[in-house]
């Protein structure tokens, strides 16, 4: 308790101070601090739908979230106020239903959405299992068949009758040729009705894995999307159809670059580099990465071997043609490829290997072009 004594000619007032007491916070305000919170945590960590991507869902929570935090301006209803000269003033209010409509439509949303997924899914894995099932079937049924000619064959010797041998020789062989050109048959039945069936996964997987891990500088894939993609590419293997095509590429003399104009300089040029690359592969479904430092990478699927090597000469001839302005300085880059497709078998770590032998090859013989990867083994 403080007192302050004040007076004059011998005589005193003395006047009590109030302590000052903490104010306590407002529950009201501290209850929409919390949901406006909430808000932009949603919004934070949504993920792409088919009919709304996440950063524009954040953008619209960021937009709420403002909205309820502030308020909207409404002029008072006239006549409310103490003295009926005064104009209207403005009040605040928050669109309580239209934030619940909004949470409620894009959950319903997300939900249709994730449903949709796993029923695509649980078709896929339907559809494997279908595809198992009869082949297992068929295989017995063929089995079962040269096992009858077998046995029939069998008598036969038995009889030591040389032209019922023959015959029944020749039945058995004929036999097995059915059973062979049958099971060949429905290998390319199934592979075609798997294929179809991937390619349409493919397109999705495609599509949200493009959205996925984007590199800062270049904005294309980064080194683990590329990793992910090819592993899944490899896996699928000849499901695909043609086989995919991997190109690794690499800018000559790019450490030169940095050194005589500075790294401002080297990342304008990646960032050409890097549009230049997304201008030569256009499709939607082909998949450009940075592999790191100045390495890039493209896949390329339902891509001939011919179509992938004239793709990349054309690459070699864009980037060569490219006029990067730093300042007062204009840079030039040329850049060098390697090519090579999917082997029967092969894993990633295998494609990837002569995808980059073969980019060695073309920097030993002089960069500023492609090379074409050996085969498998060789």
């Amino acid at each position: 308790m403080l007192w302050n004594k004040k007076g004059k000619a011998g005589t005193a007032a003395v006047t009590r101070v109030a302590p000052v007491s903490a104010a306590l916070p407002d529950p009201n305000e501290r209850a929409l601090d919390v949901l406006t919170t909430l808000i932009k945590l949603y919004g934070k960590y949504a993920f792409d739908t088919d009919s709304c991507a996440a950063a524009e869902l954040e953008a619209q929570c960021n937009e709420w979230a403002t909205r309820i935090s502030l308020g909207a301006a409404r002029p008072e209803p006239a006549g409310a106020g103490a003295n009926d000269s005064e104009p209207p003033r403005a009040l605040l209010t928050r669109d309580w239903p239209g934030l619940i409509g909004f949470v409620q439509a894009q959950r319903r949303s997300e939900g249709e959405y994730v449903v949709r997924s796993m029923s695509n899914f649980r078709e896929a894995i339907l559809c494997f299992a279908d595809c198992l099932g009869r082949t297992l079937g068929d295989e017995q049924r063929s089995d079962q068949a040269i096992g009858k000619q077998l046995d029939t064959l069998s008598r036969a010797l038995e009889t030591r009758d040389t032209t019922r041998i023959c015959t029944e020789a020749q039945a058995m062989v004929q036999s097995v040729r059915d059973s062979i050109s049958m099971r060949r048959q429905r290998e390319v039945a199934q592979a075609q009705a798997l294929g179809d069936r991937l390619r349409a996964l493919r397109e999705e997987l495609a599509e949200a894995r493009k959205k996925a891990e984007v590199d800062a500088l270049t904005q294309l894939s980064n080194r683990a999307a590329f990793d992910a993609h090819l592993a899944h590419l490899a896996s699928l293997g000849q499901l695909l159809g043609e086989a995919p095509c991997l190109i690794l590429a690499d800018l000559d003399h790019f450490k030169a670059i940095n050194d005589s104009y500075g790294h401002p300089a080297g990342d304008e040029v990646l960032r050409r580099v890097s549009h230049c690359l997304s201008r030569t592969f256009l499709r939607k479904h082909d998949f450009v990465s940075r592999y790191g430092g100045e390495e890039f990478a493209a896949v390329l699927i339902d891509t001939t071997l011919a179509q992938a090597e004239m793709l990349s000469r054309r690459l070699v001839d864009n980037v060569r043609a490219l006029e990067i302005r730093h300042g007062e300085h204009e840079i030039r880059a040329t850049i060098s490829l390697g090519v090579a497709a999917l082997g029967p078998g092969e894993n990633s770590a295998s494609w990837l290997a002569r995808a980059d032998a073969a980019l060695y090859r073309a920097k030993r013989s002089g960069r500023n072009r492609h090379e074409l990867a050996l085969a498998p083994g060789a």
